[in-house]
């Protein structure tokens, strides 16, 4: 058993666990206090939720017996040394004896915390092995740094060309696992981005107020652009945004880690506009984007005509390759497979009579391995084995439909090849 807690502010959280939990091979139990959407639990079977109370008064918190309003908001970080510890607070008390008593019935072999400093720190005291998370932003504040020295590994949801510096308090590596998406086993769908009218797409996501309306002044502005809006407040929501992701020429979100792997999977052109958040957790990973040349960053603070440049330029370079992608998906590197087809295509060309055999994740093998090898290096089909095995996100069904569309779209190979 692998027990994962999932932050409840948002929804990039929790579905990261479900993404996280639906690659692994054993039972998992996802702890959250998040909604959990109808149709979200890619394997009921074998992914539980416990649902937790919430740890303040805000709605869905428990409110049985609760404490005096002083005593609810005392010492909410111990003197600086957590961050969200309240005296008296109900919905927190029995939030962690729940924790505990699934910890104390099911034993897990670790627990991984995405995020909480309070959970990390009370799994661990019940001898647990406990991995976390290491977001964006300026975390070295004393609960972090005891989060950090506490945990068996640290893992960061970003490419391994961000860098990886030592988290503080941190007694071992970190270890960037690139962007982690729900979309990440899907194919981008390219035959609409680049026809017809211009379409922008605008996600105002769930774990911001949604109600930045300098956007609507742009949506004005840009008459000659289709305006798609999901989520917000009081806006349109799609559970599963893949087909409108895809078909978009730009896409303007915020710069949480879900939403920037979600688009990364898709590989959309992108105007990210980080929304506040705490350690400046969106400004760090936007300020990331545009470093490697990403995608397009509006702060939160500029003005509308800022804005419509921004939109206007992405688009720009978006139909200038029309049905190629921004190379995002790469680059950001939701397929986990990345440093290995670096690895290969870094190593010296042999000379001679080279062999190769090549089995493996289809994704990596057929789509990224064998196009270098048959193709670049010109590898005659005799002398080459290359097969995937089996397909990320995919069951055996449809991994054999997905080998015949792949088979039909790729063009013959050169004579004598």
């Amino acid at each position: 058993m692998i027990g994962v807690y999932a932050h409840h502010h948002g929804s990039g959280h929790l579905l990261r666990a479900f993404a996280v939990a639906a690659a692994l091979d054993r039972e998992v139990t996802i702890l959250t206090s998040a909604t959990v959407a109808d149709g979200t639990n890619p394997d009921p079977e074998r992914i539980t939720i416990l649902p937790l109370p919430m740890d303040h008064d805000g709605p869905g918190a428990v409110s049985d017996t609760p404490a005096p309003a002083a005593a609810r908001t005392a010492e909410p970080t111990a003197g600086g040394r957590l961050h969200w510890a309240p005296l008296g607070q109900p919905g927190l008390r029995r939030r962690m004896a729940m924790l505990a008593g699934w910890i104390d019935r099911h034993q897990p072999s670790v627990l991984w915390t995405d995020v909480s400093v309070e959970v990390t720190l009370a799994a661990r005291l019940t001898g647990t092995p406990v991995v976390t998370t290491v977001l964006p932003g300026v975390r070295d504040d004393a609960p972090h740094a005891l989060a950090h020295g506490v945990c068996s590994a640290l893992v960061a949801c970003w490419p391994r060309s961000v860098g990886a510096p030592v988290p503080a308090g941190a007694t071992g590596p970190l270890v960037p696992v690139g962007g982690v998406s729900r979309f990440a086993g899907r194919d981008p769908e390219p035959a609409p981005r680049g026809a017809g009218r211009p379409r922008v797409l605008h996600l105002r996501g769930s774990g911001g107020d949604g109600r930045d309306r300098r956007w609507d002044a742009v949506r004005d502005e840009l008459t000659e652009l289709e305006w798609v809006g999901l989520g917000g407040h009081g806006g349109r929501w799609v559970a599963d945004p893949w087909q409108e992701l895809c078909s978009a020429d730009v896409v303007i979100s915020a710069a949480g880690q879900g939403s920037v792997a979600d688009l990364a999977a898709a590989d959309a052109h992108v105007v990210a506009v980080p929304e506040e958040r705490p350690f400046a957790e969106q400004d760090a990973t936007a300020a990331q984007l545009d470093r490697l040349g990403l995608g397009a960053v509006v702060d939160r603070d500029a003005p509308v005509a800022e804005a419509v440049r921004a939109v206007r330029r992405t688009l720009e370079r978006s139909r200038s390759t029309p049905g190629d992608g921004s190379g995002l998906r790469r680059a950001w590197e939701v397929d986990g497979d990345a440093p290995l087809v670096a690895a290969v295509r870094g190593m010296p060309w042999p000379g001679g009579d080279v062999q190769v055999f090549v089995h493996g994740e289809a994704e990596t093998v057929m789509k990224h391995l064998r196009p270098y090898l048959r193709r670049e290096r010109g590898v005659p089909s005799d002398r080459a084995s290359i097969s995937g095995y089996w397909r990320r996100g995919r069951t055996e069904e449809g991994f054999r439909t997905w080998k015949r569309e792949l088979a039909d779209s790729e063009p013959d190979p050169p004579p004598g090849r």
